[in-house]
């Protein structure tokens, strides 16, 4: 019977023993939530949340690469500073604008006129390379002055490894950038609220012109609008809010985009950069989107300290009815943290309070101390520490804590020294008077 018993228990550790190592197993192929994705066939990538001004992951964002179409958001950038309160000015186009033209174009001729505002629209929505060298003609007289404005924001910017030697993005050995610089690029852009609104519409109807009928312009970024999505694999995104997305065959393919998530409190800024793409996948928008799910589900707001959480009690005194009061933040705090967070074993509470006990009678919502909330060694935020019930004092109670304390007090104790002093002088000089000898 021992021996059976014995088996019995080597067999159940042996099995215990096999769940934990799959459980192991499983834990370190899913990683942890907040653990970035693996992002393919690109040769850099980066995320940003702008709200909390938090880069969540990057990857090869140092390495020089050609940029592509990512030139257009620098030529819109210059172009908005320039004519941006004043986008229905005409611009009359010159067949010197138009030498360079190649690649993807709009179809303008010389001495046709067209607004800045269409002109900013097919460049950043329709990624168009005659409407680009248009605008760079309007605002700096010249490709050549055009683009040595370029070079000088984006030095301004901090982009010191991007060189522009076009506004348009066509192929250039000499012209090129870095997935780091593409974001301090990106996010001059987003702050313009002409450019963001330009990126996300799905299509513009340029009126007709002079020369030329009207024209449908197609925003050719997949993730914004269906029409250039000429793969197996649809890439509209819903919570895509704009930017700029392109190829060429040296540079290969390339996204910069944003996204919103649903309660519109989150923006995300997603570059992906050197990408491969194919008749099935195209890797820089497959990458973005593998960034965005991954932010939204692993990232977001968590109630850190919460208005009805119990933080501590302190001993309350002149009260008949309650031994303690009950001390809660005055104020919730949310903070932007991986969404695995449990603030409950997580979060670190350091306190302090203002009395080591308080005195009734106390009003709810009394200030008592305060509360730091600490994430790995991080402080996220502070709030001040409030009673949760109001209290009231007992007289009765009062009154012997009033007499209890004049009995303490300097002045009672002084009396009752007098008193003793001057009782025991009465005492010595009646004693003396009623001994000394009466004459005759």
């Amino acid at each position: 019977m021992r021996n059976i018993l014995k088996h019995l228990v080597a067999a159940f550790f042996a099995v215990i023993l096999v769940l934990l190592s799959s459980v192991a197993v499983l834990a370190e192929e899913n990683g942890d939530a907040s653990t970035p994705p693996v992002i393919e066939g690109a040769a850099a990538y980066y995320l940003y949340n702008f709200e909390n001004d938090r880069v969540l992951c990057e990857g090869g964002t140092d390495t020089a690469l050609y940029p592509a179409s990512t030139v257009k958001l620098m030529t819109g950038i210059l172009a908005v500073e320039k004519f941006g309160n004043d986008l229905e000015q005409r611009i009359t186009i010159t067949s010197d604008m138009l030498k360079t033209a190649a690649g993807n174009k709009l179809g303008l001729v010389a001495g046709e006129e067209v607004s800045v505002k269409d002109m900013l629209y097919a460049t950043l929505e329709g990624g168009y390379n005659d409407a680009a060298l248009v605008l760079a003609c309007a605002v700096g007289g010249s490709v050549d002055e055009f683009v040595s404005m370029m070079n000088t924001k984006a030095s301004l910017l901090g982009a010191f490894d991007t060189h522009y030697t076009n506004p348009t993005g066509l192929h250039d050995d000499a012209m090129i950038t870095t997935a780091a610089d593409t974001a301090k690029i990106a996010k001059c852009a987003a702050e313009m609220p002409l450019i963001v609104e330009i990126t996300s519409s799905p299509k513009y109807v340029m009126d007709k012109t002079n020369l030329k009928d009207f024209r449908n312009i197609y925003n050719r970024n997949c993730l914004i609008s269906k029409f250039y999505d000429t793969y197996d694999t649809p890439y509209r995104y819903e919570r895509a809010t704009g930017m700029n997305a392109g190829s060429t065959g040296k540079a290969g393919s390339v996204v910069v985009a944003t996204a919103k998530n649903d309660d519109g409190d989150l923006t995300y800024l997603a570059i992906v950069m050197g990408a491969h793409s194919d008749e099935n996948v195209n890797y820089a928008y497959a990458g973005a989107i593998t960034l965005f799910d991954w932010a939204f589900s692993a990232w977001g707001y968590i109630d850190v300290l919460a208005e009805e959480s119990v933080i501590c009690e302190v001993p309350v005194s002149l009260s008949s009815a309650v031994d303690y009061v009950t001390l809660s933040p005055k104020k919730s705090l949310r903070v932007y943290l991986p969404t695995s967070v449990d603030p409950k074993t997580d979060i670190e509470y350091s306190y302090t309070t203002l009395h080591e006990e308080i005195a009734a009678p106390i009003k709810k919502g009394d200030v008592a101390g305060a509360v730091t909330a600490i994430y790995k060694g991080e402080i996220m935020g502070s709030s001040d520490l409030v009673t949760n019930i109001d209290v009231e004092r007992s007289e009765l109670l009062y009154t012997l804590a009033q007499i209890e304390e004049f009995t303490k007090s300097r002045f009672f104790i002084g009396a009752v020294v007098s008193a003793v002093i001057l009782s025991a002088a009465y005492i010595i000089i009646n004693a003396r008077i009623k001994t000394k000898p009466r004459g005759f």
